[in-house]
């Protein structure tokens, strides 16, 4: 049994989790030591002397990600297995990828992005507590995304009655509409491509003998329903004449799958749908430049083009969103000469604040500027390093249930 990892980030969560609910700040030096004093060489800064706690909690080593790279390379050559040795660094680059994703589409901020990777380096494997897991975390690294994904599911009901209740105060019924029904054609459509692509799989393998692993299994279904998304017509037109070909193979367990699916699907769009109210009518506000303070996130990307002033508001999962359905990764790199001050999660700085001040003086820009509100993911993601040391993979749980298992 893993204790001493879930020593580490037992600590490790009630210290960020406390200084995130209580500053909106996360440190360093509570997920790595060595973090820390890179930190300390490059000149960054944590803005120490702003926040309002005891020095001694600010100052708190806790060497969680040491503990957790030194925990599995002595467990792995003791037991002369070199992936278990080198787990602790995979998982750890593994949690900080992820982390790093979620924060350059805006979805969180740096500082969770770090405590994601030290509970990933702390749990590379699902420990024996964890009663439900998916057989590739057993033998890869991998555990991290099982951290991520229970982070995200259990946060997933605060966040929606969060939400509903806001929109109950304010009368906003419009947006609870949209929240249900918007984005609803697109779950089905999406509900047909998999279907498609599962069906191939089974033509493949029962009608034509073709064996496929698990690995080439995977590869083919995001093929398929990338094609499927770029040529939308004929995915639709496809999916549709799978799940009628499937249904005569077996109507009962066909209709149960696809429903399954459907209504997980639609979950999630709900899900994608409850964040992205949240973070557009609650956790931001338009401000103008004189209340713009340094570490203030904007909501927004100021530039400049072809000596124009520009600014643009567009969300970035939106943008994620055009990106992947048109199959073109270049359109989340707007085409920007020079980019004034942006979403960044280090916030403003006194030098920016300045610029837009002056922008705005010389009647360059409106004096209205959208400002981020902090919404603390500590907690969450704490509270999912404890569901995956206790219980294990929800969103295993999830697929087995859609799977009728």
């Amino acid at each position: 049994m893993e204790v001493v990892p879930f020593l580490a980030g037992l600590v490790m969560g009630l210290a960020t989790s406390y200084t995130d609910l209580k500053t909106g700040f996360i440190f360093d030096n509570h997920v790595s030591v060595l973090l820390t004093l890179i930190g300390k060489l490059l000149g960054w800064e944590e803005g120490e002397d702003d926040v309002n706690l005891p020095n001694w909690l600010v100052k708190l080593p806790i060497p969680a990600v040491e503990i957790g790279i030194i925990y599995y390379l002595y467990k792995g050559l003791s037991e002369g297995n070199i992936l278990v040795a080198l787990s602790g660094i995979i998982a750890l680059l593994i949690g900080l990828v992820l982390g790093l994703f979620l924060f350059y589409i805006g979805a969180w901020a740096s500082g969770d992005a770090v405590i994601l990777a030290g509970f990933s380096a702390l749990l590379p494997y699902p420990p024996e507590t964890a009663r439900i897991t998916a057989p590739y975390y057993i033998h890869y690294p991998l555990y991290p995304v099982a951290i991520l994904l229970n982070s995200l599911i259990a946060v997933f009901p605060f966040i929606f009655l969060y939400a509903f209740g806001v929109i109950l105060l304010k009368k906003r019924f419009s947006e609870l509409k949209d929240i249900f029904v918007s984005g609803a054609g697109i779950t089905v459509e999406l509900s047909l491509w998999i279907m498609g692509a599962i069906g191939i799989k089974v033509i493949l393998e029962g009608k034509l003998g073709v064996s496929l692993n698990s690995i080439l299994s995977w590869l083919l279904a995001i093929v398929l329903i990338t094609v499927f998304g770029k040529f939308r017509k004929i995915g639709d037109v496809f999916g549709i004449l799978i799940l009628a070909y499937l249904s005569y193979l077996s109507p009962k367990g066909t209709v149960f799958a696809f429903l399954r699916l459907l209504a997980f699907l639609y979950a999630f769009k709900v899900f994608l749908a409850v964040v992205r109210f949240i973070r557009k009518s609650i956790l931001i506000e338009e401000v103008p430049v004189e209340e713009l303070r340094e570490w203030d996130i904007l909501g927004e990307t100021i530039f400049e083009k072809d000596g124009e002033i520009g600014r643009d508001r567009i969300d970035p999962f939106e943008r994620l969103k055009v990106a992947l359905l048109r199959g073109d990764l270049s359109l989340l790199k707007p085409g920007y000469e020079r980019v004034i001050a942006s979403p960044s999660a280090e916030g403003l700085t006194g030098e920016q604040i300045e610029e837009l001040k002056r922008l705005v003086s010389e009647g360059k820009l409106e004096n209205r500027f959208l400002r981020k509100k902090a919404m603390p993911f500590a907690p969450a993601i704490f509270l999912g390093f404890l569901i995956s040391y206790f219980i294990g993979d929800l969103f295993w749980w999830l697929e087995l249930k859609l799977m009728g298992l």
